[in-house]
């Protein structure tokens, strides 16, 4: 009781107060969200990923099998939500929305704060390359989930092209592979906007929760909040272990994958007509309840 406890108030805690402030601002200011998420989308998140990646001291056969474990457990968690969703009989829409919550979780504002309290550094190099994956994974097939046809893989290339993020990655691993000497007030420069990312996601996160709005509560809300905090974990225990990660890597893997579903979920869900309201609910309601799951994954499995 008492790591969990100390895993509740030194690790989780910290995340919850300063999301708390984006929440009061929301709904004190008239504080204009999309800005801020344009801010972190194509400038901070991309510095994180560079900075992080470059820094990171990892090993190249770690890299590849962080990448791998992303990959095979984001698609797994995926399998288990269709078949979820053909046992409870949904539809087209609603099917949809329950695969894009599964799949994709809150490792940005969430995991990767969690990780730095928790790890530092070296957590957060382990973590950024989840982080990577998923958000590729999130702007291919994520959005040919949500459109359900109506985008062509191509489009969809299309937008992943045009995400930052992507071009920080590739960029680091070129720096990293080759071993590329970075001018150093470059480097810190990258770093330090980099560092912004994370307390500007709290905030937006906290925000995010103040916009939603009650509603009615949609059958599969709680089956898809429970897939995702109960069967994440579960599942990247066993990938890890196929995988035959250890230490530090297979730690921060897990933690990864049991974080509640993101926030970015709700612009898919808007952007191709899903359930909106029942997609605001699942993310609210598993981010809510995250910090006791979380905090006894941790403790559980001596994380």
């Amino acid at each position: 009781m008492s790591v969990f406890l100390g895993v509740l108030t030194q690790n989780i805690l910290p995340i919850a107060l300063v999301a708390s402030f984006g929440y009061l601002l929301r709904r004190r200011f008239e504080i204009h969200l999309s800005t801020l998420n344009s801010v972190v989308f194509n400038i901070l998140s991309p510095c994180l990923v560079f900075s992080s990646l470059v820094n990171s001291r990892l090993p190249g056969d770690e890299l590849l099998e962080l990448s791998l474990f992303a990959l095979v457990s984001i698609m797994a968690i995926g399998g288990l939500a269709l078949g979820l969703a053909r046992l409870l009989r949904l539809g087209r829409a609603d099917m949809t929305a329950l695969l894009i919550v599964a799949m994709f979780a809150n490792g940005g504002n969430y995991g990767l704060t969690l990780l730095q309290l928790r790890y530092g550094d070296d957590g957060i190099a382990r973590g950024v390359v989840y982080f990577v994956v998923s958000t590729l994974i999130f702007y291919t097939l994520g959005v040919f989930i949500a459109s359900m046809g109506r985008l062509t893989w191509r489009e969809s290339l299309r937008r992943m092209a045009r995400l930052p993020a992507v071009y920080a990655a590739l960029l680091a691993l070129l720096v990293y592979g080759l071993r590329l000497p970075m001018p150093e007030p470059l480097l810190r420069g990258v770093t330090i906007a980099g560092s912004g990312a994370i307390p500007i996601m709290l905030l937006i996160l906290g925000a995010q929760i103040a916009d939603m709005r009650r509603g009615e509560t949609t059958g599969y809300v709680w089956p898809a909040v429970g897939l995702r905090l109960v069967g994440g974990p579960l599942m990247g225990v066993v990938v890890a272990a196929a995988l035959g990660l250890s230490g530090l890597g297979r730690s921060s893997m897990i933690i990864e994958a049991s974080m509640p579903p993101a926030v970015f979920c709700l612009i898919l869900a808007a952007e191709f007509g899903l359930p909106t309201s029942a997609v605001a609910r699942i993310v609210v309601f598993a981010t809510l309840i995250s910090p006791l799951t979380i905090a006894a994954t941790i403790t559980l499995l001596g994380l």
